[in-house]
């Protein structure tokens, strides 16, 4: 039994120096990412959104895109009402009616598919049968309560004009309600975190950026056949697919959007929950996938190799390999009638490893607060900070046990409300909406 807890303790060990480079990374990033060149080359993309029963925020996004300093002749937005029950087409064709003639809508209503996924692979169906994929020279894909800068396309066009190697490319993720209370702000510090300790270093390598969902643009290369993924996480699918693939995934940090995040903590589980399936669920089919890619040794080593750790369930190894060794440390103590002691001592590490986790996640969003404050939408005060950095600890054991929960669970995917806005007239950058739910009135 001590010879199986050596073991183990060499498994965790080796785990850890295998994904150290990840340290090096976020060290990296925090002084340098990669820049474009700006170019006088307007390229005309597809702007896909697919929108479910998004009747409070739909107009806000796309009224930012009409704002955009790109000609809006070189665009063509595409809305898909997915099985939508309130007033989004409504309020899409009003805009469309008021003149905006590059927006088109399409309705898609199909109970049994009810995925972001679906929604897309329907949408891309429409655009190929009515324009052509290879009509636009790329594509965007926004959620729907999405809000973006006002430069927003403009430094994504100047990525994939002047990169010549990505495929993919991602952007700056930003949150429209970020003080709105600790839960959203968690929310807010993991995604600029991902950009900070990922993305920034991983646009200066031969590695993939991670795509989150939203606020990517891709060559019409890769949706040629369609949009073939449709499960609870398509992002985590389409990005692993693109490394096995061998397609770069570059970021652009001067493009930035703005995200609504959940303020309820039931709602906040809802979705960390099917993220977690999802997530599992790419584990099964996209580690295989990528352990044979790295066997291939070509180019695409490090880029596999990087992914393989992004769809690896740490999480569940590390439950499982401390169960294991808590039931072996426990035996142990009991043949030596020391369970008293082994009590004391257990207690004590246990309380160790707390405080490490604590202080470790409150480090974290400590820094990324500070290093991002000029960008943050709406700063919270001072005192409201530091509470909201106390708390972060608690986004990321949401995170463990929602895997843990999806493990044994079946999960569907269910829609997030969204109601929070920005104003788009205060400047070049918008500024968060407060808004009155109770009163339906807006105010700065």
């Amino acid at each position: 039994m001590e010879v199986a807890l050596t073991v183990l303790a060499a498994i965790g060990t080796t785990l850890s120096i295998l994904k150290i480079y990840q340290a090096v990374l976020a060290v990296i990033g925090v002084f340098k990412t990669k820049k474009f060149k700006s170019t006088k080359i307007k390229k005309y993309y597809g702007i896909c959104i697919a929108a479910r029963n998004e009747e409070k925020v739909i107009r806000n996004l796309l009224e930012s895109i009409y704002a955009q300093d790109y000609p809006q002749e070189r665009l063509q937005i595409f809305v898909v009402a997915d099985n939508c029950t309130d007033n989004t087409a409504a309020i899409v064709r009003e805009l469309i009616l008021s003149g905006h003639d590059n927006t088109t809508l399409y309705e898609h209503n199909n109970p049994n598919e009810r995925t972001k996924g679906f929604a897309l692979k329907y949408l891309f169906e429409q655009i190929k049968k009515d324009f052509g994929i290879e009509c636009f020279a790329g594509y965007f894909i926004f959620d729907a309560d999405n809000v973006l800068n006002k430069n927003y396309i403009t430094k994504m066009n100047d990525a994939f004009v002047t990169d010549g190697k990505a495929k993919i490319f991602t952007s700056f993720r930003n949150s429209k309600n970020t003080s709105r209370n600790w839960i959203s702000f968690q929310y807010a510090i993991h995604w600029m975190g991902t950009c900070l300790a990922e993305n920034r270093a991983k646009s200066l390598m031969p590695l993939a950026c991670r795509v989150q969902g939203t606020g990517i643009l891709f060559t019409n290369e890769l949706v040629r056949e369609g949009w073939n993924y449709t499960s609870l996480t398509e992002d985590r699918f389409f990005g692993s697919d693109a490394v096995v693939k061998n397609y770069r995934i570059s970021y652009c940090d001067e493009a930035e959007f703005f995200d609504e995040q959940p303020t309820n903590l039931k709602i906040a589980w809802r979705q960390r929950l099917r993220w977690s399936k999802g997530h599992l669920n790419s584990t099964a089919v996209n580690c295989p996938k990528l352990i044979r890619n790295m066997f291939r040794f070509d180019d695409s080593f490090f880029k596999s190799y990087d992914c393989f750790w992004l769809n690896f369930p740490t999480h569940i190894e590390s439950l499982c390999r401390r169960l294991i060794s808590l039931v072996l440390n426990i035996i142990i103590a009991a043949m030596a009638a020391n369970l008293y002691g082994w009590f004391i001592g257990a207690l004590a590490t246990f309380g160790l490893n707390v405080a490490k986790f604590w202080l470790g996640g409150m480090a974290k969003a400590a820094f990324v607060v500070t290093y991002y404050r000029k960008r943050l939408s709406t700063p919270p005060r001072f005192f409201k900070t530091l509470f909201n950095v106390f708390m972060f600890p608690v986004f990321n054991l949401f995170s463990r046990w929602t895997m843990y929960v999806a493990l044994f669970s079946h999960v569907e995917w269910k829609p997030i409300p969204h109601d929070s806005l920005m104003n788009l007239d205060g400047g070049d950058r918008p500024q968060e909406l407060l808004v009155d739910n109770k009163n339906k009135k807006g105010k700065k």
